[in-house]
């Protein structure tokens, strides 16, 4: 088996489960619900939802994974896109540690909630952990917010090898 491929698959997972992704894998109250639901426990209930409305499983590691994040790798340079919709610049911290980026802020209601019938947008707090591909300093990374999206970019240091003198 291609090690570097698993090691890229486990980061893809770790990144769309907002870090969490063993821990749901392996999480018995989440493994008992599906046997339940999937007809295999008790009372054979459907696998879908009486409900179209209720928030399940699924839902819940939505929020995990909120704001949604594209990363593009070149040979020279490494591009975040951050989606944060309705969600102001001031609202935002962002961080580093080693290769972890993390984003954190509140989604805050544009309209009364007390109103609302439907939503299918995020509220609240948020805090994801994002794994780029090089360990990078804080100096190195630009940041820029227009519109909603937050474009976190670094230039990649290469390193193409020196010839080491033998003596």
């Amino acid at each position: 088996m291609d090690y570097n491929k698993l090691k890229q698959w486990l980061d893809l997972a770790q990144n769309m489960n907002g870090g969490d992704f063993w821990t749901s894998v392996f999480d018995q109250e989440f493994a008992k619900q599906f046997m339940e639901q999937s007809g295999a426990g008790p009372g054979g209930a459907s696998p879908f939802p009486s409900n179209p409305f209720q928030q399940n499983e699924q839902e819940e590691r939505h929020v995990k994974s909120f704001p949604p994040v594209d990363i593009f790798e070149a040979n020279h340079e490494v591009v975040v896109i951050i989606e944060l919709p309705g969600i102001r610049k001031e609202e935002v911290q962002l961080g580093i540690k080693g290769n972890i980026l993390t984003i954190r802020g509140e989604a805050r209601h544009l309209q009364d909630p007390s109103n609302m019938t439907y939503s299918e947008r995020f509220y609240g707090q948020f805090n994801r952990q994002i794994t780029l591909p090089d360990s990078v300093l804080a100096e190195q990374i630009k940041a820029k917010f227009w519109n909603g999206i937050l474009f976190v970019s670094y230039q990649r240091q290469i390193n193409d090898g020196a010839q080491i003198p033998i003596d």
